[in-house]
């Protein structure tokens, strides 16, 4: 395969190479706040978004980004058919969070992604916003050479120059939030992302948002564990019945619980994206594969 290093891209500072640019060397970017304020802050980050955008795009022209993206190899399919009775597929998350990894020793996306694999992961979603955390993009680069399945790439896109920059630092498939952007805004991102020849997964909370994201023909529409969580009245329990079955939908946020996992099967999800602490015993692993009806054999 090509090697990444011929293009000398630099992600907010620190250059792609062939292993020498892993997590563990590197510092993390000040947080623009707590992580239990983010989704109330929205408005900040993405305000911090755009600006970070037009840095990036200052610095390094889209073409020399869409170069790169073609040197990769061609991404891997998510959910693009599921079987009637197959097992609901298992997506292991990986995200940063400041008030949680320096008691786990340490963020290392490589190993976790590792981890999650061994452990029956069908893929890995990995959060990349580098708002939050400095080297996003590389760690996509790095995760996406270390494992064999499918990588998706959790972020705030709002522009097509970060769907290609996606593509080139190896996503197979990339998370865009409906409720974030402009329905043109989200026709455009659907399509380049569809172009970049990654699956496009629309997150929705309402039934507007999904009526919306089904005329654009996304291969997943994705729902959020707060919008099922509450049995009786949660939003989610009202879209499922609302996508066709040619599309296929799965949670975007990951489960940290064996009931949120139950609770996610019932309300008859494609896939589930789960927190990496659920793999991080054999007890744990066994219970995660039972209920999502699969068999799973480490060895």
């Amino acid at each position: 395969m090509p090697q990444k290093a011929e293009m000398h891209l630099e992600y907010k500072g620190t250059e792609i190479s062939e292993g020498g640019n892993h997590p563990k060397n590197r510092g993390v970017a000040a947080p623009i706040m707590a992580t239990k304020e983010l989704t109330p802050q929205l408005d900040v980050i993405l305000a911090a978004k755009r600006q970070y955008l037009q840095e990036r795009k200052a610095k390094t022209p889209i073409e020399a980004v869409r170069a790169l993206a073609s040197m990769q190899k061609r991404p891997q399919p998510v959910l693009s058919s599921v079987m009637q009775d197959a097992p609901v597929m298992l997506i292991g998350q990986i995200k940063y969070a400041p008030d949680t990894e320096p008691r786990r020793g340490g963020y290392d996306p490589v190993a976790s992604a590792v981890k999650l694999v061994k452990n029956g992961a069908d893929a890995v979603a990995l959060f990349t916003d580098e708002t939050l955390y400095q080297g996003g993009l590389d760690d996509l680069v790095l995760v996406s050479r270390a494992v064999s399945v499918p990588v998706i790439s959790q972020d705030y896109f709002l522009d097509e120059y970060q769907i290609v920059e996606a593509r080139a630092a190896g996503a197979s498939a990339l998370m865009l939030r409906a409720g974030i952007l402009e329905p043109s805004a989200l026709r455009t991102l659907v399509s380049a992302t569809q172009r970049n020849r990654m699956t496009a997964i629309v997150e929705v909370h309402n039934s507007a948002e999904l009526e919306h994201a089904l005329k654009l023909s996304p291969y997943v529409i994705g729902i959020h564990p707060r919008d099922f969580r509450a049995l009786d009245g949660g939003s989610g329990w009202r879209i499922r019945p609302l996508a066709p079955p040619n599309i296929r939908v799965m949670v975007t946020e990951g489960l940290k619980t064996i009931d949120e996992v139950q609770a996610a099967v019932s309300l008859g999800v494609d896939a589930v994206l789960i927190d990496e602490h659920l793999l991080d015993d054999a007890t744990q692993v066994a219970d995660l594969h039972y209920a999502l009806r699969r068999s799973h054999n480490p060895f």
